[in-house]
């Protein structure tokens, strides 16, 4: 007889940094009707997975919802699934996190709904082949991937029905294929037509299963959505006649399908993830170029086996931004580790810093990611956080470290203040991380603008930077340009001392004092050198600016300090911005483009924290200030947000060969 088995159910999260309104409105609109509706079918097992961050809200805002959970667990209608708490991607964070992560939800699950989950929801369905030690060693027997992922380990037809079993170091574990097609069938076909469709995939083979795990958003995340799933109740129509053919269609557990023994086929895994997500980790003009590579065979991207897009840890290399919210995620975990004595302590530090590994933030995709300036504070406060907890008070001692600290190859100098974090790196001579430690807020959350592959030049125009959007950016401009060339980032450099290698000069970390030189010759006979010499104490930062014509000819140009500055929002009640002039004048010029002469300070007032940046100069400049928007796009098109402020500080430079002109900014943050 023709049979076939069926995992139904949904992977639930969202991510944080997102506000209360967010999750009341998908709680309201997907979770409480799938929920309401399968309580309502008894009959009909379920798997579910909700992220650890995804819980924790529920508990603390709809605490009646766990209860109706906690019901349909005892019924043992549903089966839960773990994974890492705070939704990470597993890949890309240490292997301890993994376990910790893990086991931080496999132990809440089991207080909470009385039993222990014996299979993980992968986020994102990122995978690599060091996965399965990694799981087994917590305790997880069975996992799930995307039947992609089935079919680029080399498997085929009836294959992507049944799960196999890969290994890592003798460590193995179950994967169940996701069917693709299946699942992008609820809601777009009747439900007449999905029982038709599974009746199709029936066989003689009794251990045949279709897997059909969605995102909840799905089911009710959307207008449309929401009315074909509940008010037109399509889950509803769906789950009965699901029951009507319970002689031939069997929903199932994972765990309790795995109780059978039976022989699975072996596959290793290549470093995949779901066919989109390997599109989207390629820049942008290679995801244009494979696109239209994979038009041109018959199965479409990827589904020959054959055609492979990128892979997640390509965000880290797309994305600069990307990699140093990595890369301070790595050095936390080494400072978390190294509390010893003070259990409590060490397991505060930790949790702050598995908050900061939630993936969202990480990369881009339709939902945003890293786009979404929102996310990224989230991860960097949450860091900041942990970091601030493995300071054994009365013992921290104010220090600059030298430490590759973004894996580029060159080290970087980090001062480790009892105020601030201000992280300083050889190219350029530029500053690329301020934390502001009594606001758990990094201040230099930049993110450069660089095109993406639906970016359509006949819809709008568009604005690329070529280069990182940090502090103390050092430009030389041959002619006098307009403000108006440099926001569109259309200014010809002179020279490109400022984008190049600076020499460290003098490191004294007594004084908690750092120097930068950098030489170049503009033209010949015109060499110009640079020293930068940083000095740090308490919540200030000195920057004393030596310019020295070193040449044989005259130096005749403009020279430009940028300075951006990251804050959460640019509206009226977030964010103010004043300058002060050299007579003294103070005036209000809001986040918004300027151009303001004889200017010799610059404060942010950062409402929403209650902290101010301020920006003081020895001498007046004339002042370029303007906001920058992304344009990325999400689930329903083009989204301009609002990323950071950009200053540029501007004195004309005239030198006679040996002479030499001098240049002090100093940068402040105090809280109000």
């Amino acid at each position: 007889m023709q049979s076939l088995k069926l995992v139904f159910g949904t992977s639930n999260t969202q991510p944080l940094g997102s506000d209360d309104e967010s999750f009341e409105s998908i709680y309201q609109r997907a979770y409480k009707p799938f929920v309401r509706t399968l309580y309502n079918h008894p009959e009909i097992p379920i798997t579910l997975h909700y992220s650890g961050s995804l819980f924790q809200w529920l508990e603390k805002h709809h605490s009646e919802f766990i209860d109706v959970l906690s019901e349909m667990a005892s019924r043992k209608q549903l089966e839960f699934l773990g994974g890492g708490f705070y939704d990470p991607v597993l890949p890309l964070i240490p292997h301890t996190d993994r376990l910790g992560q893990i086991e931080r939800m496999t132990t809440f699950l089991r207080k909470q709904f009385g039993r222990r989950p014996r299979g993980a929801w992968l986020t994102e369905l990122v995978w690599e082949p060091s996965l399965p030690s990694a799981l087994r060693n917590s305790g997880m027997e069975y996992t799930f991937l995307a039947d992609y992922h089935f079919i680029t380990a080399g498997l085929s037809g009836d294959d992507l029905y049944r799960p196999c079993i890969t290994e890592d170091q003798g460590k193995t574990v179950v994967v169940f294929p996701i069917c693709k097609t299946s699942r992008w069938k609820l809601l777009t076909d009747s439900p007449e037509d999905m029982i038709e469709h599974l009746r199709d995939l029936a066989c003689e083979d009794e251990n045949k299963v279709v897997v059909i795990l969605d995102e909840g958003e799905r089911l009710g995340g959307t207008a449309d959505s929401y009315r074909i799933a509940y008010e037109e109740e399509w889950l509803s129509r769906f789950l009965n006649l699901v029951k009507k053919n319970r002689d031939w269609l069997e929903p199932i557990h994972p765990w309790r399908y795995l109780k059978n023994d039976q022989p699975r086929t072996r596959a290793y895994f290549p470093s995949t993830s779901y066919e989109d997500m390997m599109l989207w980790a390629l820049p942008a003009a290679k995801q244009k170029g494979f696109r239209g590579l994979s038009e041109s065979v018959a199965d479409g991207i990827g589904r020959n086996g054959y055609l492979f897009g990128g892979f997640f840890r390509q965000f880290l290399a797309r994305y600069p931004e990307s990699n140093l919210m990595y890369a301070k995620m790595q050095y936390t975990h080494i400072l978390v580790n190294q509390i010893r004595g003070d259990k409590y302590r060490k397991q505060a530090a930790r949790e702050e810093l598995w908050r900061g590994q939630c993936h969202s933030a990480y990369w881009h995709g339709p939902p945003g990611g890293i786009y979404r300036n929102t996310l990224r504070k989230q991860v960097y406060s949450a860091l900041i956080e942990a970091e601030k907890v493995t300071r054994e008070r009365g013992v921290f001692i104010s220090s600059i470290v030298s430490v590759d600290f973004d894996m580029d190859g060159l080290a970087e100098y980090i001062f480790q203040g009892q105020s601030i974090n201000a992280y300083l790196h050889q190219r350029g001579g530029r500053l690329f991380e301020l934390d502001y430690l009594p606001v758990s807020m990094n201040y230099l959350d930049t993110l450069s603008r660089q095109e993406e592959s639906y970016h359509d030049p006949e819809q709008r125009q568009f604005i690329y930077d070529s280069y990182e959007k940090r502090t103390f950016v050092d430009h030389f401009w041959e002619s006098d340009y307009g403000p108006e060339r440099f926001f569109r980032g259309d200014v010809p450099e002179y020279c490109d001392v400022g984008h190049s290698l600076y020499r460290v000069q003098d490191l004294d970390r007594e004084h908690h004092a750092l120097s930068f030189v950098a030489e170049q010759e503009l033209r010949p006979g015109v060499v110009i050198r640079l020293e930068k010499s940083f000095v740090f104490s308490g919540a200030t930062l000195r920057v004393q600016y030596r310019f020295s014509n070193t040449g044989t000819e005259a130096l005749s140009c403009m020279y430009g300090c940028e300075a951006n500055f990251s804050f959460a929002s640019d509206a009226v009640r977030a964010l103010e911005v004043h300058v002060a002039h050299e007579d003294g004048s103070k005036q209000e010029i809001g986040p918004q483009e300027k151009v303001v002469q004889k200017v010799r300070e610059l404060r942010y007032r950062d409402l929403l924290n209650g902290a101010v940046v301020r920006v003081a100069l020895s001498a007046p400049v004339e002042l370029w200030s303007h906001p920058v928007y992304s344009v990325s796009r999400d689930v329903v098109g083009y989204v301009e947000g609002f990323q950071h402020c950009c200053s540029v500080f501007r004195i004309p430079l005239e030198l006679n060969p040996g002479e030499d002109e001098q240049l002090l900014i100093e940068l402040s943050l105090k809280t109000e």
